[in-house]
């Protein structure tokens, strides 16, 4: 007899999981573009009609603001994540992790900025220990990836870890949030200004 329990999945439900992708791409794409206009107060029946899907849609994938906030930004991490990747690949050590902390405050201080809005509009995360310990993982071990051979150079320090560097890193990006800058382009500058004196001081001692 046909073993029933490995049966295909019908053509009419793939057919609706692939449909219910692409409405979920569409949405997070049409997020990201309006939140960089508009900021965190876009409302999800605009972002509805930037994505060209129903309302009704929208809400199904995501009931809030902040459901689609932790979307967009789950996309941005592993696009970081995956950035050092091609990093590693392409530049020699020192320049390719170089060219990756820069990226990495800049995606922090533009998600604590968004995030900041969110939660004063009384919205909250839906499980800010998942959130972090899942982006944590994810930018650790792109770090490790950068960092290693680096140090391995003499570029960097020796006495630094890839956690103990993203620490660092998400520490620049909520320490300019403290300063009183209203404006993304000025907390941008403090944070970069930060981060060079951080490289300063992990560059290894004559």
């Amino acid at each position: 007899m046909p073993d029933e329990s490995a049966a295909p999945v019908p053509v009419r439900k793939r057919a609706r999981r692939a449909d219910s992708r692409r409405n979920i791409d569409r949405i997070l794409a049409a997020a990201q573009t309006l939140i960089e206009r508009e900021g965190p107060d876009v409302t999800l029946d605009e972002i509805a009609k930037e994505a060209g899907v129903a309302p009704a849609t929208l809400y199904r994938h995501f009931p809030s603001r902040m459901h689609l906030f932790e979307g967009v930004y789950r996309g941005r991490v592993a696009r970081l994540a995956s950035m050092a990747t091609e990093l590693a690949q392409r530049d020699e050590p020192a320049a390719a992790l170089l060219n990756w902390l820069p990226q990495f405050v800049d995606l922090g201080v533009e998600a604590q900025a968004v995030l900041a809005g969110l939660l004063a509009q009384g919205l909250r995360e839906t499980d800010p220990v998942a959130n972090t310990e899942w982006g944590e993982s994810l930018l650790v071990s792109a770090a490790d990836l950068l960092l290693r051979p680096a140090q391995e150079l003499g570029a960097i320090r020796e006495d630094l870890t890839a956690g103990q560097l993203v620490a660092l890193l998400t520490g620049i990006t909520l320490a300019v949030h403290t300063l009183g800058r209203s404006a993304s382009a000025a907390r941008t500058l403090d944070a970069h200004h930060a981060l060079n004196l951080l490289l300063e001081g992990l560059t290894p001692r004559p």
